[in-house]
């Protein structure tokens, strides 16, 4: 289209913001909206969705080549104002990690569960003729060792016995745990719902509650509920332990992005010094962080076509990523980087080790 008829579609104003505009101007200095009062059609529609879809895979394909030959350059540009060349690294990470998660998935739900899944029948199996003597023999040893078997269970189990006799589990009124503090009263409340369940047997809320002088709050059922799921996962032959590590899984991605900014804490107090703030400190963390969901990604992929056990190397190589990345991004001295990065390694597996467990009892309230 040419510029004449260009300049016959702008107004005197944005669209948009309604900020004043002149006729020369193409956007609007105040949102950046084109000036155009131009009515959309079909073409208009699909040329910008093409233009916008070419600039964010633009921006994606810089970002993953320099994640990979330059390690931490992304970030330090990124942060120094060269925008538009990268993809945003929040962004960027979550859809890495999300695409990762869901070829995980996949991965699983296609994978076979056992190699020995399959059964033929009719499959005539050779038998390999055994001395009968030495069978009666060994029926018989096999025998004796059940029968020892048996009678240690035996005694094991008078023992419990005798031990839960003699521990008189206490119940608690709500009276009585209203007089302890806090977490204390929190700890006897779940073991007194944990003690009464087990030996009633009772299932109604309302019943439980009622029986052992409890107020029917919200909370108190809340924490019967969760004690009827501990019980349930302590249960032998129950499934409630993989459907929590299912949910957890499933969750995986939103509790790694979570925790991403507790695990920055250690590295702007350890890089206290180069002048960088918090925000930036997390630009660096993201871009780490999706390189390696990338080559795990491509280490998952490579494992549907290959049995090449990569395991090793990819461990070492993303070790050696994380010294040059920092080496790069932060721009000190070789002695100083390894001496941070042997430091790094030990907070950042106290904070995940703190973080996790964190995150599993938020999983577990939620469950």
């Amino acid at each position: 289209m040419s510029s004449k008829r260009l300049k016959n579609y702008r107004g005197n104003s944005c669209l948009n913001c309604n900020h004043p505009l002149d006729i020369t101007d193409k956007y609007c200095p105040n949102c950046s909206q084109k000036n155009s009062n131009k009515r959309l059609t079909l073409k208009d529609f699909i040329e910008e969705f093409l233009a916008n879809f070419y600039a964010y895979d633009s921006k994606v394909k810089n970002t993953i080549r320099s994640l990979f030959t330059k390690p931490g350059q992304a970030a330090k540009e990124f942060i120094a104002g060269k925008r538009m060349f990268y993809a945003n690294p929040f962004r960027f990470y979550l859809s890495i990690s999300l695409v990762y998660f869901i070829l995980l998935g996949l991965i699983n739900n296609f994978s076979p569960a056992d190699d020995n899944a399959y059964h033929f029948e009719n499959e005539k199996i050779k038998e390999t003729p055994i001395d009968s003597l030495a069978q009666a023999e060994s029926e018989k040893k096999a025998e004796k060792e059940l029968d020892s078997v048996l009678k240690l269970n035996a005694f094991q189990d008078k023992e419990l016995d005798a031990v839960f006799k003699k521990k008189n589990d206490t119940l608690y009124t709500e009276k009585q745990l209203a007089k302890k503090n806090a977490i204390t009263s929190l700890y006897y409340k779940i073991d007194t719902y944990t003690s009464f369940i087990e030996k009633s047997k009772e299932t109604d809320y309302n019943k439980i509650l009622e029986t052992l002088k409890h107020d029917s709050t919200n909370w108190n059922k809340f924490l019967l509920k969760k004690c009827f799921q501990i019980i349930e996962m302590n249960t032998s032959g129950s499934t409630s332990s993989e459907k929590f590590f299912n949910y957890f899984i499933d969750k995986l991605t939103f509790i790694l992005f979570i925790s991403l900014p507790f695990l920055t804490l250690n590295f702007a107090l350890l890089y206290y010094r180069s002048k960088l703030n918090y925000a930036e400190h997390l630009v660096f963390v993201f871009s780490v962080m999706s390189f390696v969901f990338l080559i795990l990604f491509l280490f998952e992929f490579l494992n549907l076509l290959t049995a090449i056990k990569l395991d090793g190397f990819i461990f070492l190589g993303l070790y050696f990523y994380f010294y040059k990345a920092l080496r790069n991004f932060y721009g000190q001295s070789r002695l100083k980087t390894i001496i941070k990065f042997v430091l790094l390694n030990f907070m950042l597996s106290i904070t995940a080790v703190f973080v996790g467990l964190l995150m599993l009892l938020f999983v577990f309230i939620l469950y």
